[in-house]
């Protein structure tokens, strides 16, 4: 799907306007979403390197620096309401991981792309603004996630972390304490 194509279906989505969290600029559902549907198709600029602000990385070693209409106005929430799907070309797509509201602020969590903040990212200073009851009050990476959620969240981040999400065993189960006192 071309940039043209691409803009034209996210502008059939969603509109712009500022953020009501003091992100600035996001994107909000122009019509009722629901849960599963595409919601935004990304791309832009080839990249191999994180920038303070604005890149979304799609491999060990690419970003993507998004235009307006491809993915730029993207802000982070704890809770959100969008999820990655890599598409073609390792793109991201942002999926609706529930019904989502003609209005509602359109967000992912951004550790759903980026595996860890580079020295110079916005994202390692600034504090989370999303607002949500359970806010935790930063701006994760995916390397900063415990390995228990990494795993519980392995369906919503991009393809390549998938690498990353390893079995979790619970130290308190019982054929772990059985194994450890013989």
């Amino acid at each position: 799907m071309t940039n043209d194509k691409k803009e034209g279906f996210n502008r059939s989505m969603v509109i712009t306007g500022k953020s009501k969290n003091g992100y600035g600029f996001t994107y909000f559902a122009k019509r009722n979403i629901k849960k599963g549907a595409c919601v935004l198709k990304c791309s832009g600029k080839l990249i191999e390197h994180q920038t303070s602000h604005l890149s979304i990385q799609i491999s060990p070693n690419q970003h993507i620096l998004p235009s307006k209409w491809t993915g730029g106005y993207l802000n982070h929430s704890c809770v959100p309401n969008c999820y990655i799907r890599t598409g073609t070309g390792d793109l991201p797509n942002l999926i609706a991981m529930r019904n989502i509201k003609r209005g509602e602020e359109i967000n992912y969590a951004f550790w759903m792309t980026e595996y860890k903040w580079q020295n110079g990212s916005a994202e390692k200073n600034i504090r989370c603004k999303c607002s949500v009851v359970s806010c935790d009050g930063i701006i994760h990476s995916f390397s900063q996630l415990s390995p228990r959620k990494k795993l519980k969240n392995k369906r919503y981040i991009s393809d390549y972390l998938k690498k990353f999400c390893s079995p979790v065993t619970d130290v308190a189960s019982p054929s772990r304490t059985k194994a450890s006192s013989r």
